[in-house]
């Protein structure tokens, strides 16, 4: 494990979708990481694709699936509305992969009945037969957890190999409200996951 900040070294691959069951056509939170979250003081970092916002609900969480390539930095930081959702988020990074197994069924068919030189008597039975298929579980890997760092707001790390890695978040909103239900909409606030890469600067002799 490679340590940068609160580094952490392999990673993960595939696009990216941004799953929350908050209506979000009230809520205008386009672009908010581009004006909320700080840019890495570090000029070698460039700007990712992959950044976005979302509309997040009070103890909802919500998670934006990005790639990572082999050979790069990233520096991933998380901007929010505080006063709607809280001082700090919660925040992981969780590494998800597709782990193949055999699985074994049982398979019917219906065959013709043979007479005892072979030939079909007009009837028919079933046969049971074993059969192996292989099948895929997704299975989650938590490379990262700011609940034990402190609640850092950002981690920076080098990939060794390009993966697919889920950016969670979860707002536990203003200590005050965390025991009021409150149905008016003010617990919905914007979130900003702003991403930075560069090529992982060579290091030794």
């Amino acid at each position: 494990m490679n340590i940068m900040k609160p580094t952490i070294t392999s990673f993960l691959t595939a696009a990216l979708v941004i799953g929350t069951s908050v209506t979000q056509a009230q809520y205008d939170c386009a672009d908010y990481q581009k004006f909320n979250c700080e840019r890495s003081t570090d000029s070698r970092f460039s700007l990712n694709g992959q950044s976005r916002s979302a509309s997040v609900k009070v103890g909802e969480e919500t998670e934006l699936n990005i790639i990572v390539y082999r050979g790069q930095d990233y520096r991933i930081s998380v901007c929010h509305d505080e006063k709607i959702l809280g001082e700090q988020l919660a925040i992981r990074l969780v590494e998800k992969t597709r782990v193949p197994h055999d699985v074994e069924e049982m398979v019917t068919t219906t065959e013709p009945v043979l007479d005892e030189n072979g030939k079909p008597t007009g009837t028919t039975q079933e046969v049971r037969t074993k059969s192996t298929k292989k099948v895929y579980d997704e299975v989650e890997k938590v490379l990262w957890d700011n609940t034990a760092s402190d609640m850092v707001q950002e981690i920076e790390f080098s990939c060794t190999a390009t993966k697919r890695i889920a950016v969670e978040v979860n707002a536990p909103g203003p200590a005050e409200d965390t025991k009021k239900k409150r149905d008016d909409g003010t617990d919905i606030g914007c979130v900003g996951i702003l991403i930075e890469h560069m090529p992982t600067p060579g290091l030794g002799f």
